[in-house]
């Protein structure tokens, strides 16, 4: 589904996109772009929409087409996880984005956290294992752990987490999928 939200939008509006997420919204946010694009192959129409911060922090951008919507930035606001799982305890979430359509929903969160990543691996495992899903991948590469889980007989619904020891820090994402 994301790619097909992507292909429709013109270049120009997704490099613009490209640099606001990289300073990306907060409470003084504007918009500084909107419109629709229409492809001229398919006639399939998408709205676009770019919004930025006074302060740089934080900012968002909206993808709308037939298929779904497709929102993402900087900040917590964008930082969106699944139904039933929550973030780590004394974790700030740094940014993500989120997807919905008519085949689920998606997502992914950015966080950091004052922790040790096999510990966050297994707040999510538990959390994981509780909705339902079966553990199918984990790996330890230098100083980053990973898990993947997947709810048994839903196509398509599952979690992955990333957590990558820096110091006494942790910078993890969550990359989700339900529906199906």
């Amino acid at each position: 589904m994301t790619t097909r939200l992507f292909s429709s939008l013109p270049l120009g509006v997704a490099a613009a996109a490209a640099l606001l997420v990289a300073g990306c919204g907060s409470k003084s946010e504007t918009e500084v772009a909107s419109g629709t694009v229409t492809d001229p192959d398919t006639g399939e129409k998408t709205d676009y929409k770019i919004t930025s911060s006074a302060d740089g922090e934080e900012g968002n951008i909206s993808i709308r087409t037939e298929d779904g919507e497709m929102r993402f930035g900087g900040g917590a606001a964008n930082a969106k996880l699944p139904a039933g799982i929550a973030p780590f305890p004394g974790a700030k979430m740094t940014g993500g984005f989120a997807a919905s359509g008519k085949d689920g929903d998606g997502g992914m969160a950015s966080f950091e956290a004052k922790a040790k990543a096999a510990d966050v691996i297994a707040h999510f495992r538990k959390q994981a294992e509780g909705a339902g899903m079966k553990v199918t991948t984990e790996v330890k590469a230098g100083d980053t752990l990973m898990l993947g889980a997947e709810k048994e007989g839903a196509d398509k619904t599952g979690i992955q987490v990333t957590a990558t020891q820096a110091g006494d820090m942790v910078n993890g994402t969550v990359t989700y999928s339900t529906g199906g």
